[in-house]
């Protein structure tokens, strides 16, 4: 199994406190990175920083945010800086996902998911981006976790689809962007993993939504299989790849007949 040593390095993660957050803040101080955690539940980001903090002997900070508030944008970055520096990798894993047909969705779920998953994850790599540049440092990672809803249309995803699109058109645009600046962006796309979520809802409604004998590979994905896509993206294998998508989802979104 390769190992991946990011060693002083320190990776901002948002939406840290639970599922593939956690998992992934797990495996980046696994790699020996410090970590930001950050999320708008403090009691579960400060639980995952203790944790890996004691676990992998790195430093790890918990930062409260809302990524539909400017002002905690600007504070993660502003205490992600004062306690390690610029950090050279930046997650972009919180996402807000609140499915019902198009027709019948309210606005405040439109405000909620445009807020969180496209204007977030913008604002979020602007600031993040500035400091760097201001900082002068000469090599950095940003990894935003889309969806193969962003490929596929899923009913009752339409705007939760709309806005994955989004990303990976904000992952092409910031690579573009920031090259120059030594920075690589790209995008890791699950399928269907296997988080408390998604197994309350196989147990409660199973077939109802998913055909889960249409993932080529037969089952669900594991948090920290898609974590350890983002742990390649940010390591040197990765030096000569940027505005890419790489899709860990089992074959499921070029089958594109899983969900009803």
């Amino acid at each position: 199994m390769i190992k991946f040593d990011l060693s002083g390095q320190t990776a901002i993660v948002t939406g840290a406190g639970r599922g593939i957050g956690a998992e992934i803040a797990d495996r980046f101080a696994e790699a020996g990175a410090d970590v930001v955690a950050a999320a708008r539940s403090t009691d579960e980001i400060e639980a995952v920083a203790e944790a890996v903090s004691a676990e992998h002997g790195v430093e790890a900070i918990a930062v409260p945010t809302n990524l539909r508030n400017v002002n905690d944008i600007d504070s993660l970055v502003e205490k992600a800086v004062e306690a390690f520096g610029v950090p050279e990798i930046l997650i972009n894993n919180a996402g807000a996902n609140l499915p019902s047909p198009p027709v019948d969705t309210p606005i405040e779920d439109v405000d909620t998911m445009i807020g969180v998953n496209l204007r977030g994850t913008f604002l979020l790599t602007q600031r993040w981006a500035a400091a760097y540049r201001e900082a002068g440092l000469e090599e950095g990672r940003v990894v935003n976790i889309s969806s193969g809803t962003g490929t596929i249309g899923v009913p009752r995803m339409t705007l939760y689809g709309s806005t994955n699109a989004g990303i990976n058109g904000l992952t092409r645009g910031w690579a573009a962007t920031l090259a120059p600046d030594g920075v690589t962006v790209n995008a890791v796309t699950p399928g269907l993993v296997g988080i408390d979520r998604i197994r309350n809802l196989l147990e409660e409604q199973g077939d109802a939504i998913y055909e889960l004998d249409r993932i080529p590979l037969g089952r669900l994905a594991e948090p920290e299989e898609i974590a350890d896509a983002c742990l390649f993206y940010a390591s040197n294998l990765a030096n000569y790849v940027t505005g890419t998508e790489l899709f860990v989802d089992g074959g499921m979104t070029f089958t594109a007949g899983l969900y009803r």
